[in-house]
């Protein structure tokens, strides 16, 4: 038991949220029907069964490895695998940030942005999937102008990159239409063999912004936390 003065103690220790301890748990972006939070544990389930309804066609390859067609317990473990060494890995030095992107509530895919050496460079690459079901319908276009909205106005980013294979068109659209410029042509792996991929670059001033406002919650928090922290701020 406890002696009287160090029961005493321990009950004025500040009690530290999950978000206190993990910032990126308190983020929160939304744009109308459209919202991207940090994954959460308890999102897995329906994220894995959002990627098992399919993201692309057999004839397309949209990422460096095919992951997207395995059955669903091997697809599962491989997303909850990569998204938590995001977590686990995450500094200012290198960071990735999968955000959840729910449509009218429902979960529908990822849109994330990772970076190396953000403080100095300040230059992230965008990074998304979607579910086939809801493609098509601008809402994949409308997840890049959030997220660039986001990355911009609240870590004070200086540019935004992203890529796309040759063979990908859709994923070049939606980079242009968000108001990206080509920025070069080079190749990269892709399930061990070389594949041309277009670079894209946007930045702040050719931004497209969406019709409706982004609203941001957590901001100042996880600027601190990529180190970027405003003059008032400390």
């Amino acid at each position: 038991m406890a002696c009287p003065a160090t029961a005493s103690a321990a009950a004025f220790l500040p009690v530290l949220t999950v978000e206190d301890l993990w910032p990126p748990f308190a983020l929160s972006i939304t744009c109308g029907p459209l919202s991207l939070r940090a994954m959460r544990d308890d999102d897995l389930p329906e994220l894995v069964a959002a990627a098992a309804d399919g993201i692309h066609g057999d004839d397309l390859r949209p990422f460096p490895r095919a992951w997207a067609g395995r059955p669903t317990t091997e697809l599962g473990r491989d997303l909850a695998s990569r998204y938590w060494r995001h977590r686990a890995n995450f500094s200012s030095d290198e960071w990735g940030l999968p955000l959840v992107a729910r449509f009218e509530g429902r979960i529908v895919g990822v849109q994330g942005a990772e970076a190396v050496r953000y403080p100095v460079l300040r230059t992230p690459d965008t990074f998304s999937w979607l579910t086939r079901s809801v493609q098509g319908r601008g809402l994949g276009t409308l997840m890049r102008q959030a997220i660039c909205v986001f990355l911009f106005d609240e870590l004070d980013a200086h540019a935004v990159t992203s890529g796309a294979y040759a063979d990908n068109p859709a994923s070049a659209a939606v980079s242009r239409k968000v108001g990206y410029v080509a920025n070069g042509t080079r190749l990269e792996l892709r399930d061990d063999a070389a594949a041309e991929h277009h670079k894209f670059i946007l930045m702040r001033d050719r931004l497209v912004r969406p019709e409706r406002p982004v609203v941001v919650e957590g901001g100042a928090a996880l600027r601190r936390f990529v180190g970027v922290p405003r003059p008032d701020e400390g």
